[in-house]
């Protein structure tokens, strides 16, 4: 495969973008992160993103850390706390965006539900953010 380089088990391309969720399991804007970023990395950009683990990368997971330290990163935060920004950087990550999901709530006047169902206005903001997410990485790796 041209332009690709092995890490771990399986070759990525150059041109990728790590998109790192918030792994918050008990919290409504934590939901809405994960579900962000498997509508960008499932169906927006699949060619051109690789999902990282958080839980993996913090237990030194070698190919997610090294995902991070490769490629471009996105990380998306649950709450004012950042774990995913404040865990990616730990890691060697090179971070080219953030999303912050209490600012994006605000700003777009979407309330999730809770952690289980984050009803119909937590998956309008998560496709709105999905959306912004996917812009971004049109701009780092181009069309």
């Amino acid at each position: 495969m041209q332009n690709s380089q092995e890490i771990g088990s399986q070759p990525f391309a150059k041109d990728k973008v790590a998109v790192i969720p918030c792994a918050g399991m008990d919290k409504a804007l934590g939901s809405v992160a994960r579900a962000c970023a498997f509508k960008v990395v499932e169906k927006l950009r699949p060619g051109k993103t690789v999902l990282v683990c958080i839980p993996s990368l913090v237990a030194g997971v070698k190919p997610y850390s090294e995902i991070v330290k490769t490629y471009p990163s996105i990380p998306i935060d649950g709450c004012a706390e950042r774990c995913a920004t404040k865990i990616a950087v730990k890691n060697g990550a090179r971070i080219k965006a953030r999303i912050l999901i209490p600012e994006s709530v605000q700003k777009h006047n979407l309330k999730p539900g809770s952690a289980s169902d984050i009803g119909p206005d937590g998956e309008k903001l998560a496709e709105k953010l999905a959306e912004e997410i996917a812009a971004e990485i049109d701009r780092l790796v181009g069309k």
